[in-house]
């Protein structure tokens, strides 16, 4: 994994780098499950469909992370992992995978309210991709 946790006084800041923009996303994936279910194991048995258009890398970046936050409160579904299909810094088509929250198997973390636009970065840089994002909680 390529991110890390920064500073915030009272939400979550990560930072993520990458090889490439596909790799910020799968990592943003990963992430979004730690917050979600912490090192609870989450098995990639079934997958999901996104599709997301956006304006630029960083709004795709937000677009994904509300989707897979979404899915979670409304269905309880964990996201194991992500499948790209197509992807530019304006579409997204992949398959999420993963499983359907399990009391028996996964312990939920504290409550993620949202993805926020503040410090909202995704960019590329001589090194590969470059994101930071902050989760409300």
């Amino acid at each position: 994994m390529t991110y890390r946790y920064l500073p915030h006084t009272a939400d979550i800041k990560v930072a993520i780098e990458a090889p490439s923009l596909e790799a910020v996303l799968h990592d943003a994936v990963t992430l979004a499950r730690q917050l979600l279910v912490g090192d609870s194991r989450v098995n990639a048995c079934e997958q999901q469909s996104v599709r997301l258009e956006a304006a630029n890398a960083e709004e795709l970046l937000l677009n994904l992370l509300r989707d897979v936050l979404h899915r979670y409160e409304t269905s309880g579904f964990i996201p194991a992992g992500l499948t790209v299909t197509l992807l530019d810094t304006t579409r997204l088509e992949a398959q999420l995978l993963g499983e359907p929250f399990d009391s028996a198997r996964h312990t939920p973390e504290p409550e993620v309210k949202a993805v926020t636009r503040h410090h909202l970065t995704v960019k590329e840089t001589e090194n590969g991709w470059y994101a930071e994002v902050v989760f409300d909680v």
